[in-house]
């Protein structure tokens, strides 16, 4: 009896190290899993056994719904619509440059009846560049093409196309998209690029942005030949006003002075001066020839004295007309520095008036001819095929763009997992 209590007794402590080396070892197994497994919480839930909380089967769920949105939607989506809906765009490229000419009056007397210089011409090409990409190109279109129809047709798909209630301002963007236009700064060439959805109507479109810029040029000769022309006006009436008022200054001062001439009143004088003094030496003479056999005091001698003193008096008034120390009575030397003044003023006025008048014959002369005008040596091309839109690039580039997206919101997922250890 004693035996088999021992025996049972041996064996119960045999099943009991049984199970406590079975426990051992679980444990030992549980601790490498938990000591090699890493410090998220999910997969410390999953080594012991456990499921993982809310928060984390959130995040599970969104890292998927993102590969999804950020992935496969946009690379299915851009596949399909660049190998299936993008409508073919074909480009039409002109060149061409902003020359001036200098016509009939030569580069000198152009720039002073202008005022146009060498690098005027710069200023032009942009102007003409800057009015291609303008709302006022679109109003030089109108008329001539339908850009609503040409790029609002139903048949281009609805990315592309422009739509049909589009305002001015979105017009305007659109038309700024599909046109290009860049400057050689060096040699000043002038490219243009169009793009349509037909190599017609982008030959057709760009045939007419070209004509609307040689409008524009046209439009800068003729503002600056009305400037030209108006000024030159205005110089030849200002010179017709300052030559009438000196006419009337010269005519004010004759008649006030009683002479018309300074040099014929002075001829006058000289020949009225000599004679006089001719006389007047004869008479001297005549009395003192007289003297030697007639007394003073006879009546004949008193005649002679009282005309010798006649035109000794006349001398004296002669010569006081052509200059003197009188200052009461103006003589001939103050005339002449009057009327001379006026005189000059005349001349002047005279030969500015004829400088205006030649100035504004030689603008009128070459006002037909163009300064400015479009050289274009590359006419509109029409494309064989087309070159837009580059679908393998736009697709590799969404790829691109929906990888480097979607990685940064798996970062940030990962960021947001591990703060919850």
């Amino acid at each position: 009896m004693a035996q088999d209590s021992g025996n049972t007794s041996k064996a119960v402590e045999l099943t009991a190290t049984k199970q406590s080396r079975e426990v051992a070892a679980r444990l030992s197994v549980t601790a490498r899993k938990l000591r090699f497994s890493t410090s998220r919480r999910s997969q410390l839930f999953k080594a012991v056994g456990l499921r993982p909380r809310p928060l984390e089967q959130v995040i599970q769920k969104v890292s998927l719904l993102s590969a999804v949105l950020l992935l496969v939607v946009p690379n299915l989506a851009s596949i399909y619509y660049f190998t299936c809906v993008a409508s073919d765009q074909y480009q039409s490229e002109a060149r061409f440059t902003v020359r001036s000419s200098s016509p009939a009056l030569g580069k000198n007397q152009l720039a002073k009846v202008t005022g146009l210089p060498t690098t005027q011409i710069v200023q032009d090409t942009q102007i003409v560049t800057n009015f291609i990409q303008s709302k006022d190109m679109l109003t030089a279109l109108e008329g001539k093409i339908d850009l609503r129809k040409i790029y609002g047709d139903s048949s281009i798909d609805p990315i592309a196309r422009l739509k049909k209630d589009a305002s001015s301002e979105k017009l305007l963007d659109y038309w700024e998209d599909i046109v290009s236009v860049k400057v050689d700064a060096n040699s000043g060439i002038v490219t243009v690029k169009l793009r349509a959805f037909s190599a017609a109507d982008s030959q057709r479109v760009l045939e007419a942005v070209v004509e609307a810029s040689e409008g524009a040029v046209n439009e800068v000769n003729n503002r600056i030949w009305r400037d030209v022309i108006t000024t030159a006006q205005t110089n030849l009436d200002n010179a017709k006003n300052q030559l009438q008022t000196a006419r009337e200054h010269l005519l004010s001062a004759r008649n006030q002075s009683g002479v018309l001439s300074v040099e014929g009143s002075s001829t006058i004088l000289s020949t009225l001066i000599s004679t006089v003094q001719t006389e007047r030496i004869g008479l001297q003479q005549k009395y003192d020839a007289m003297l030697g056999t007639v007394s003073a005091d006879a009546p004949q001698m008193r005649i002679l004295k009282r005309e010798i003193d006649s035109k000794q008096k006349q001398l004296d008034q002669l010569n006081s007309q052509i200059a003197g120390q009188n200052k009461s009575e103006q003589n001939l030397a103050d005339v002449s520095v009057d009327l001379s003044q006026r005189e000059l003023e005349q001349s002047l006025a005279e030969q500015q008036f004829a400088t205006s008048m030649k100035t504004l014959e030689q603008v009128q002369f070459v006002s037909k001819q163009q300064l400015l005008y479009l050289d274009t040596f590359l006419a509109p091309s029409l494309p064989d095929e087309a070159e837009y839109p580059k679908r393998a690039l736009w697709i590799g580039v969404i790829l691109a763009a929906s990888l480097a997206i979607w990685g940064i919101v798996v970062g940030v997922l990962s960021n947001i997992r591990s703060r919850l250890t």
